[in-house]
């Protein structure tokens, strides 16, 4: 009975073993900012107190393991120049691994690049037994942007960007020309952090801009509507899968639709909202304005099906969806249309905002803003707090008047379902990026002045304290950007691409800003 009880114990430990064995080793790395602290964690270990050893290199490699260990044919994804200072550390009891270093306002390492990795031992038939991705740290100055010289291989506004399982970033889509006559593009470009440097992705089922990502449940992320081509609105949808790194068509939506919000519902659906079903360019390119419609739909994944929402009481594109902690969504502004008995319809921003309830599916008045707006980022302040800063405001025909932007901001609390007016940017501006930087401060980047038709990209930043509710002038960017892209990297940056860096020119530059 003993022997057999002891036969089954080391076939169950032995189990165990290969079970875990087969457990990825991962390691992640924060920091970068001089001065500041670098974080660098590696789990999951396969036991509290395991030894786990935390590589650093000046170098990317890949380097043989060979070289160490002639049994072992794998590879290091860096070099061993290095190997001296790498930390031999014991997993907690949370079977992590940490290692931290603090560092200075060091010159020598501005713009410099730290690789590690992480790797476990089993000394027997190889010495390594797990090795984690190689990861890296960019140094840069705290509360500064740096341009490191890397460029796309395309000039892209309004593109989106996602994070792949390899930690390497998508960035599809967007455009080249005039918001109202874009040149869209079907191409994907990957950020490679360990090179440093974009490559070519796969490419998307048809041109896309001002379209409309999100990430579903499953892990699967849906591309909405945008510019095709030849500048028209489109209703088509597409999936990106990024285990397979493709992208497939899935059902169309009702209506075509740019300029529209998307929000994931807790049910695991998509609610989609407003947006220009046309771009109509005669007698002049403020014609398109007409074209926003005030429909709403629902997409199911599980069905592949859209099916038609409550009508928002105005007609909305450009406009922002912030998802309340309550699962409801307050539809805020945009541009938008008026009927005149003189000229048919008159174009107009608004200040409204509509409030949608995915239990019921229907759709009821919110609370106005102060100012109207449209083409503006949303900054979550805090849990169902939000920043909204400038964006575009203005729109006329007599007289005629393409869009202003306004320097104007405003909070909405949804506990409260109001609107509290802070203060002002320094300067107006629309198409502008915002983000939190820590300590109750939100930064507001760039943006163009000017009209909705001819932006004037600006370079400088605005940084929002939430104590004071008042604005100071933040770090300049090393280019005026007016609908770029953003997305923060795994190291904790934030990382800003394409643009446009003047008002007749989209940029292909990227630099990043260091917390």
């Amino acid at each position: 009975m003993n022997a057999r009880k002891d036969l089954l114990s080391s076939v169950l430990f032995a189990s165990l073993v290969a079970t875990t064995s087969a457990q990825s080793l991962e390691l992640d790395v924060v920091g970068g900012s001089l001065p500041g602290d670098l974080t660098m964690r590696a789990s999951p270990a396969l036991y509290p107190f395991e030894l786990v050893m935390i590589v650093p290199s000046t170098t990317a490699g890949p380097t043989p393991i060979g070289i160490i260990d002639p049994a072992d044919p794998r590879s290091l994804s860096i070099g061993l120049d290095l190997l001296g200072f790498a930390w031999p550390l014991l997993a907690d009891i949370n079977s992590v691994a940490t290692q931290q270093l603090t560092f200075g306002a060091s010159p020598a390492l501005l713009g410099q690049a730290l690789y590690v990795q992480a790797v476990t031992f089993q000394w027997l038939p190889t010495i390594l037994d797990r090795l984690s991705n190689g990861s890296v740290a960019r140094f840069g100055s705290a509360g500064q942007f740096a341009d490191r010289g890397v460029f796309m291989f395309e000039q892209r506004a309004f593109a989106t960007a996602l994070e792949r399982p390899d930690r390497s970033i998508l960035i599809a889509g967007g455009a080249r020309g005039q918001l109202l006559a874009q040149l869209a593009t079907a191409t994907t470009e990957i950020y490679d952090p360990i090179t440093d440097s974009f490559s070519y992705g796969p490419v998307m089922t048809t041109p896309r801009s001002m379209h409309s990502m999100t990430e579903l449940q499953s892990g699967l992320f849906l591309f909405a509507g945008g510019v095709d081509g030849a500048n028209n609105p489109q209703a088509s949808c597409e999936i990106y899968d990024p285990v397979t790194d493709s992208f497939t068509l899935v059902a169309s939506m009702n209506s075509p639709r740019m300029g529209h919000t998307a929000t994931m519902l807790a049910n695991g659906r998509v609610f989609v909202s407003g947006g220009m079903d046309a771009l109509t360019v005669t007698p002049s390119q403020l014609s398109a304005i007409h074209d926003t419609v005030d429909t709403t739909e629902i997409y199911d994944p599980v069905t592949n099906t859209w099916t038609s929402g409550p009508a928002m009481s105005d007609p909305r594109a450009a406009h922002i969806a912030l998802q309340r902690p309550d699962g409801k969504i307050l539809l805020c502004g945009g541009i938008s249309w008026d009927s005149n008995w003189l000229f048919g319809w008159v174009p107009a921003v608004r200040s409204s905002c509509d409030l949608y309830d995915p239990s019921s599916n229907t759709m009821s008045s919110g609370p106005s803003m102060s100012t109207a707006r449209a083409l503006t980022d949303a900054v979550e302040i805090s849990s169902g707090k939000w920043l909204l800063a400038g964006g575009m405001n203005g729109l006329s025909i007599i007289p005629l008047n393409p869009g202003n932007p306004t320097a104007a901001a405003e909070i909405y609390d949804s506990v409260a379902n109001t609107w509290t007016t802070v203060g002002s940017l320094s300067s107006a501006r629309a198409n502008l990026k915002g983000w939190p930087i820590g300590n109750g401060q939100f930064m507001i980047a760039g943006g163009g002045a000017g009209s909705i038709l001819s932006p004037t990209p600006l370079s400088d930043t605005q940084i929002f304290d939430a104590a004071t509710n008042t604005f100071s002038a933040g770090p300049s960017m090393n280019s005026g950007r007016a609908g770029a892209g953003m997305f923060f990297t795994p190291q904790g940056q934030v990382y800003l691409f394409g643009g446009a860096a003047t008002s007749s020119s989209i940029t292909t530059t990227t630099e990043w800003y260091f917390f």
